[in-house]
């Protein structure tokens, strides 16, 4: 292990010695502007009353208020999100996913999808939370084996609080491999019924909410796309539909006592049908439909201002139905599609349901908070996947139809889990965190034992040293583990991570943070059949057949990085986020092999920055640059004899793209009118038009002669991601 990276915070604690200087001339630049950043959670128990109209916290982590410069975290910081910040961020749709991968340590897959990679870790390695119930998928058009889409189901407006963990956190939740995503919904202040009404390219829709008696609170949502009623085709030869709703209750029905019912749902389909002529880039049209709907319900009561118990009860259901067909002698005729026929080659009907009970108890004593506890899962799998004619694997040239995987689950299994934990500290310098979580899981016969521990020390009232060192587990997808029978006897993914960081500088002007990691993968899945390939690191084949793979639990992972963040501030006239992560992500399959993963970004780093014009007017900037991401390229030999794309396993990810960069900006104008603010976004993703590489597909239809070859003559194309794109939204508020 290389711990040069890890300890390279301690090597600017000298440099962070010489900055006063500097931070009281900022200081003087931008005095009377509060820090926005805070250092990150902190564990504690509220069972006073709340203010009247407030809604009650039942959770065990509050977000450190901003303006308290002296609070400390015993849980590692956080990356801490405000709802102004999502919905005043160009480039996201006011999307808080798309948000969240301008945060350092974080990376998204494509500019069509909201996946959020972190510290080079998949997509479903993040656990999303919402007022304390896990949610199992927060967004559209999220697959198998994913947990990112093209939108979330959850209203930005309705947000009141983000953090994300990429550090230990707390045990009574989840592991994940990579992150804890933790949102706080917002609450009325009022009676008066409040709300606003949007339109935008995510969709149309509202929120209602007000303030109810003793303290109580309702907050309703809903949202539906607009795009399918303008176009048919917004570059992945179909349109996306998708309808969302989210409620919540809380009521005080007596002293001690709180309740809360929470609900968010959403369904969304799309049809896929490009015309296999020379520049088609996928021979297969593809029909989805699917909906994922989550419920909970929380009871928590104070036995005494110090002792407090939480009973959680929650239901996830996912369903998803797939065709696929391959086109054979597609072609255009005066712009209309006509195919010769077609061939059925994948079909899936999934329903997968996970009712959860949790029970936890807190105790604060002396100033420690100990948290002990249990929860249970259900896993309920009804599951049918059939490839009648199989395909052609774009991994193999055996030119004879392979991968004609069919199989029908239909069953229940069960995890549990323990945990105990405690949170506090000695005097206002040393804080400490320590948790340990014992999980079951029933489907393989497994169990994981992750004990977790951060430690935080203040050097001085601007500076703060924090160090971690978390286990984590979590088993593969349930459908790939399901595919095949052997599938089953795959072990728990486990991650070590140790972590060490410095806030380098807090002030009135803003903040400025360093951290580095180093995580540590095993028992990763990997294909018995191609030993080059591993579950999490699978080629990306861009919109091919699906491909279901035999498995085993003998890869290994390696993934460090140093991450830096500047918050900042000027004559509130300037706000601004930079971020920038150095990285490094590396896998080994079966083969043995160390191999670039699919998201290993040597640099990242993107600047955001609000600027405050005459007249009303703000202008909203987002600038993005990485280095290229990795792709394998197609074996020429191979793929020309078969006149089809097939991939060369020796060189995965072993050639990369050009560097990805990106402008996208808005201007804001916000009307007061009567009863309430109007809101109008106007402006232009990727406004210098910049081709970013996605990734190369085989025209399988591409004859000599036709323009249809590259710049070599070989008949592949170059994809891009989103070209320049206008936005435009419009929000009332009252």
């Amino acid at each position: 292990m290389d711990y040069s990276l890890i300890y390279l915070p301690l090597l600017v604690v000298v440099l962070a010695q010489s900055l006063p200087a500097f931070t009281q001339a900022a200081q003087g630049a931008g005095s009377g502007i509060p820090a926005r950043s805070a250092p990150g959670p902190v564990s504690k128990i509220d069972s006073a009353d709340p203010p009247a109209g407030a809604r009650p916290r039942t959770s065990t982590t509050l977000l450190v208020v901003a303006d308290d410069p002296d609070a400390l975290s015993a849980v590692g910081p956080a990356s801490n999100v405000t709802p102004a910040e999502i919905l005043s961020s160009a480039g996201t749709f006011g999307d808080f996913s798309r948000y969240l991968q301008v945060l350092p340590g974080v990376v998204g897959s494509s500019d069509l999808s909201n996946d959020v990679l972190v510290r080079g870790g998949h997509p479903t390695e993040n656990l999303f939370v919402i007022d304390g119930i896990e949610v199992p998928n927060v967004n559209h058009f999220s697959l198998s084996g994913s947990n990112g889409g093209f939108t979330s189901m959850l209203d930005s407006t309705a947000i009141g609080s983000m953090s994300m963990n990429a550090d230990a956190y707390d045990a009574g939740y989840s592991s994940r491999l990579s992150s804890l995503i933790e949102i706080h919904t917002g609450a009325a202040m009022t009676e008066r019924v409040n709300g606003n009404i949007s339109l935008g390219i995510a969709g149309a829709g509202g929120l209602l909410q007000r303030a109810l008696s003793h303290g109580g609170n309702l907050l309703v949502s809903g949202h539906r796309s607009i795009l399918n009623l303008v176009t048919n085709d917004i570059g992945i030869n179909g349109v996306p539909t998708y309808t969302n709703g989210m409620s919540r209750l809380e009521l005080k029905p007596g002293e001690h006592d709180t309740v809360s019912i929470f609900s968010l749902s959403g369904a969304d389909s799309i049809d896929m049908t490009p015309c296999q002529s020379w520049g088609a880039t996928s021979i297969y049209q593809t029909q989805y439909s699917g909906w994922r709907t989550t419920e909970g319900l929380n009871w928590g009561h104070s036995f005494s201002p110090q002792v407090r118990a939480d009973l959680t009860a929650s239901s996830s259901l996912t369903r998803q139905q797939i065709g696929q067909q391959q086109q054979l002698g597609a072609v255009t005729v005066d712009g209309i599609c006509q195919t010769a026929g077609i061939l059925s080659t994948y079909s899936e009907d999934s329903l997968n349901g996970l009712p959860t009970l949790k029970y936890l108890l807190r105790d604060e004593l002396r100033g420690w908070l100990i948290s002990a506890g249990a929860s249970g899962n259900l896993i309920t799998t009804d599951d049918s996947v059939a490839q009648p004619n199989g395909q052609l694997s774009p991994f193999s040239a055996d030119p004879s139809r392979s991968a004609a995987v069919t199989f029908r689950r239909n069953f229940s299994t069960g995890e549990s889990a323990t945990f105990i934990e405690a949170d506090g500290g000695w005097g206002t310098r040393w804080k400490l965190f320590a948790g340990l979580r014992a999980e079951t899981f029933a489907l393989t016969g497994g169990y994981a034992l992750d004990p977790r521990a951060s430690l935080v020390y203040r050097l001085n009232s601007r500076q703060t040293l924090h160090g971690s060192i978390n286990v984590s587990s979590q088993l593969p997808p349930i459908m790939d583990m399901i595919s095949y029978a052997g599938n089953r006897s795959l072990r728990p993914t486990e991650v070590r991570q140790e972590s060490m960081g410095i806030r380098l500088w807090q002030a009135n002007w803003g903040t400025l943070d360093v951290e580095s990691y180093w995580k540590s993968y095993r028992h990763e899945a990997v294909s018995t059949e191609y030993p080059a390939l591993m579950l999490s690191n699978l080629v990306d084949t861009l919109g091919q057949g699906f491909v279901w793979l035999p498995l085993v639990s003998s890869g290994t992972a390696q993934t460090r990085g140093v991450e830096a963040a500047l918050r900042a501030h000027w004559h509130s006239r300037v706000e601004g986020l930079v971020s920038f992560t150095s990285s490094q992500t590396t896998y080994r399959a079966l083969d043995g092999i160390r191999r670039p993963g699919n998201y290993d970004i040597p640099m990242t780093a993107n600047a955001m920055g609000i600027l405050h014009l005459p007249l009303g007017m703000q202008l909203d900037l987002r600038e993005s640059a990485a280095s290229g991401r990795p792709y394998t390229p197609f074996d020429l030999a191979d793929s020309n004899a078969q006149s089809r794309g097939i991939y060369d396993l020796t060189r995965i990810n072993a050639l990369r793209g050009p560097i990805y960069n990106r402008l996208d900006l808005e201007l804001e104008r916000k009307f007061r009118v009567r009863h309430g603010i109007f809101d109008v976004h106007a402006g232009a993703e990727n406004a210098l038009n910049r081709g970013n590489l996605f990734g190369y597909v085989w025209l399988d239809q591409c004859k000599q002669g036709w323009a249809c070859a590259d710049s070599s003559g070989e008949p592949m194309i170059k994809v891009d991601q989103l070209g320049r794109f206008p936005v435009f939204s419009a929000r009332y508020e009252f």
